[in-house]
């Protein structure tokens, strides 16, 4: 766009003005070219980050589920806050507990928002297993770490060297998107994709320690007469699986 479009499409009537911050803007989300001013990477990342609506308020909920908590059978419901979309029970059992922008809120269900919120879970899982930062990008420390609870007590810490985010999800969350649990499922007519994570087992299920030195985790799983079993490291990733008949 040509510098006397784009100036009376921003709405600002003084041309010095409007330049100076235009010049601003040169050259990391701005560029010229021949046919004008157009935006380069970093400036379209910049505006997909405000019309996300990071900074605004947003409040909704707390609204019930038709869904019961995995772990002790109470209902779950879902809240809006601060921009975090929390979907818990009574007993404070979080499935899971993320930052999300209020645009994925906006004019959607929260059961949509929840949809969302999973596959960004997985894919922030995803990165995180690999060493990568779903934020920034950067480095991150990961750290297998026990927590004093009934399930799902595994989980791999993650600590950005850049920005300092801290994330942590249980073990057999990190595992969803591998083909043999993607395979398992699918054969036992589960779709992952279109699951929620709270009627998922293998996002609660507690690994058996195989081995402390290296460590090794073994997960396991039950559908329809078979069993899943799951080999992964301290990082998660994965070892070996096998697929047994379960004994009726």
């Amino acid at each position: 766009m040509g510098f006397k479009d784009l100036r009376e499409t921003a709405g600002i009537e003084d041309s010095g003005n409007f330049n100076y911050h235009l010049n601003k803007l040169q050259p990391s989300y701005v560029r010229q070219t021949e046919n004008g001013y157009a935006l380069t990477n970093a400036g379209t990342s910049l505006v997909g980050t405000l019309r996300a609506g990071v900074g605004v308020e947003r409040a909704c909920g707390p609204k019930s589920l038709d869904a019961t908590c995995s772990i002790c059978d109470t209902e779950l419901s879902v809240r809006y806050e601060d921009a975090i979309l929390s979907i818990s029970c009574e007993n404070d059992h979080d499935y899971p507990r993320d930052f999300l922008p209020p645009r994925a809120v906006d004019g959607r269900t929260l059961e949509e928002a929840i949809s969302i919120q999973k596959h960004r879970t997985l894919h922030d899982c995803e990165l995180v297993r690999n060493g990568v930062c779903p934020a920034c990008f950067d480095d991150v420390e990961r750290q297998h770490t026990v927590l004093d609870a009934p399930q799902a007590s595994h989980v791999l810490i993650a600590t950005c060297e850049g920005c300092g985010r801290v994330s942590g999800s249980p073990i057999g969350t990190y595992l969803l998107r591998e083909p043999p649990v993607v395979a398992f499922y699918h054969d036992h007519g589960v779709d992952i994709t279109e699951t929620s994570l709270w009627d998922l087992e293998l996002v609660i299920a507690d690994p058996t320690v195989r081995s402390e030195d290296p460590l090794r985790l073994s997960l396991s799983v039950e559908q329809g007469g078979e069993q899943l079993t799951l080999v992964v490291d301290k990082y998660t990733q994965l070892i070996d699986s096998e697929r047994t008949c379960v004994n009726s």
